[in-house]
């Protein structure tokens, strides 16, 4: 009988080890959630002060939501920026450029920096930065006529690209609505020491 007993005071022991063995290790993957990514989407833009003179701008812009969004352009230069933790994002940026009603005759340099970067920690703990956008060191268009005013605003190119799980990005299109065609495949380059300036990023 007292063996009996014994038997059944071991298997109740048992069956309790076991149940805390199994509740410690539930605990333990739930401590191991993975982490989310950090993200910072940047977007500048700059004109020549001329522009202003001959033109209306509108920046159109994608938020972290994937949302397009617009504002006026009120001063030459603009930058606007944005953290999510979602991954892929895809950002975009275009300058919608139209020459005012009435443009006198003159001497007018005009100029357009259109640039987007960003800035992503992985869940690894990778961080991942870069930028993209046209050359800001190309040298000004000349224009002295409303035509040929006109002409220069319609080359307002797109910078667009989606970032991956991986942090790294490709280039994209993203249609706002009379930019499709514009800026060709020569537009976008490099431009992450920009961003290093502008947003205090690393470029890797």
């Amino acid at each position: 009988m007292k063996k009996n007993i014994l038997w059944m005071l071991a298997a109740i022991l048992t069956c309790g080890l076991m149940v805390t063995a199994l509740s410690a290790c539930s605990s333990d993957d739930d401590d191991k959630t993975e982490a989310k990514p950090e993200v910072t989407m940047m977007y500048y833009l700059k004109v020549s002060d001329d522009v202003l003179k001959v033109a209306d701008v509108e920046v159109n812009y994608v938020d972290q939501t994937g949302a397009k969004k617009k504002e006026v352009l009120t001063s030459a230069e603009w930058r606007k920026s944005f953290n999510t933790n979602a991954l892929p994002l895809t950002e975009g940026i275009w300058a919608k450029i139209t020459p005012k009603a009435s443009i006198a005759a003159g001497n007018y340099q005009l100029k357009n920096t259109t640039a987007a970067g960003y800035r992503a920690k992985l869940s690894n703990g990778k961080t991942v930065a870069d930028g993209y956008g046209n050359n800001p060191d190309a040298t000004p268009t000349a224009a002295q006529t409303a035509d040929e005013v006109a002409d220069w605003c319609a080359q307002s190119g797109t910078v667009a690209f989606t970032v991956s799980e991986t942090g790294y990005a490709k280039q994209t299109k993203v249609d706002f609505g009379g930019n499709a065609g514009v800026g060709g495949s020569g537009y976008i380059i490099a431009l992450c020491h920009i961003f290093s300036a502008i947003f205090g990023i690393d470029c890797k």
